[in-house]
């Protein structure tokens, strides 16, 4: 038996999350992963889905793709971008897509398309009104491309 198989029959044989040592102890980068989550699941999310509501009248909202899985990514990351809903859609673009990143569990991280990464706080400073005031700006841009 070769040693990929051999890893592959042995990880099927233990619990999820452990890596068969006596010490099961969430690591500093487990710890800081589940932080960013939390922060995702508890303060953007709840303002993309308060944004949506405001939105809704208008034909368009925010679609939300998000990865808090730490077996696939080393952060926690929410995706936004406004699109339009239900029969409103008739050729209208989907607007630019935001990617929320939290790096290290602590650092707020905004990335868009063709610019550089932009910082926008700790997860402390960003707050439920931060969230808002981004958004609204991503609103604000989408509708100004859109006419």
């Amino acid at each position: 038996m070769g040693r990929v198989e051999e890893a592959f029959l042995s990880g099927q044989q233990r619990p999820p999350g452990t890596d068969g040592s006596a010490n099961t102890a969430p690591t500093a980068a487990a710890a800081a992963f589940d932080r960013g989550v939390v922060w995702a699941r508890d303060v953007f999310l709840p303002a993309v889905e308060r944004a949506n509501g405001e939105l809704g009248a208008h034909g368009v909202q925010f679609r939300v793709d998000t990865n808090l899985d730490p077996r696939s990514t080393n952060h926690a990351h929410v995706d936004v971008w406004i699109a339009p809903t239900g029969e409103q859609s008739g050729g209208t673009p989907h607007g630019l897509r935001h990617s929320i990143n939290v790096k290290d569990g602590r650092e707020v991280w905004l990335y868009r398309h063709g610019d550089a990464g932009q910082l926008l706080g700790t997860i402390d400073e960003m707050t439920t009104e931060a969230c808002e005031t981004l958004l609204a700006r991503a609103a604000g841009d989408y509708a100004r491309t859109v006419g």
